[in-house]
């Protein structure tokens, strides 16, 4: 009786370790292409929220601000937040314009001052010069020029509404700004109850060349004030402030900037 051999066709089932490595490797290929891909997608779409999250924080501002710029009587101009100290001088804690020459000769010249802490005053009626509805107070948190060329937060502080009587403290009587912007300690209390953070990380425009009365590299506060006198509650309010999105200095998911000048209402 013949005995049949195995065909070497049949005896050759499966792959072998090389066609199954050069498989692997392929997939692998394909795969982390795949994979790149879906994190540069994400990545992508994460940084627009994270931008689109700045500039809706910034148009909240923007909307909040102008409103409240409109409807203050007038407003002071301080340095800084450390100012608001529980011992306010008016006659000399704000920041009193200085003229700043455009050109000699034409009649350009304003007066301006620049500062990290924005106090608007609102009053019962227009007619009213004594009797108080609303203070309002913007500030960062600077307190040098140091810390006012690195980030730091914008926050936001308002007094009860008194309404259209001004009665502050119940008697009826008018109380004086001075009286309640001293039951405004923010130097001891920077994040005093009841103030919010609009931004942790704020900034304000560079300074231009040739520095005058600052050094190159310099920012300046994010409130301006321009005026034809060296009353600053006379003129316009300037806000030119940058919004950064991220978690350090050095992590700058976005930024929106906003420019913004206004005249409170008469």
């Amino acid at each position: 009786m013949k005995t049949r051999r195995p065909s070497p066709l049949r005896s050759r089932t499966g792959f072998t370790l090389v066609e199954i490595l050069i498989s692997l490797s392929i997939t692998v290929l394909a795969m982390g292409l795949t994979l790149g891909t879906f994190l540069f997608g994400l990545r992508t779409m994460y940084k627009d929220t994270q931008r689109l999250a700045t500039n809706a924080s910034l148009r909240s501002f923007m909307a909040q601000i102008s409103k409240e710029t409109l409807d203050a009587s007038y407003f002071y101009l301080f340095q800084y937040y450390t100012k608001l100290d529980g011992n306010v001088d008016l006659s000399a804690d704000p920041l009193v314009p200085a003229l700043t020459i455009d050109d000699p000769g034409t009649d350009y010249d304003k007066y301006t001052a620049h500062g990290d802490c924005l106090v608007l005053v609102t009053n019962t009626s227009l007619s009213s010069t004594t009797k108080i509805r609303q203070v309002r107070v913007y500030y960062r948190l600077t307190t040098s020029q140091a810390t006012m060329n690195a980030e730091a937060p914008l926050r936001y502080y308002e007094t009860t509404d008194w309404g259209t009587t001004g009665d502050v403290d119940g008697s009826g009587n008018a109380v004086s700004l001075t009286t309640i912007l001293n039951s405004i300690d923010l130097k001891d209390y920077p994040t005093i109850a009841g103030s919010k953070l609009i931004s942790s990380r704020t900034k304000g425009r560079a300074v231009p060349s040739p520095y005058t009365g600052y050094t190159a590299g310099d920012l300046y506060p994010v409130f301006s004030s321009e005026s034809p006198n060296a009353n600053a509650t006379n003129g316009y309010i300037s806000i030119n402030v940058e919004f950064i999105n991220g978690s350090t200095v050095n992590s700058m998911l976005s930024s929106s900037s906003f420019n913004y000048t206004i005249s409170p209402r008469r």
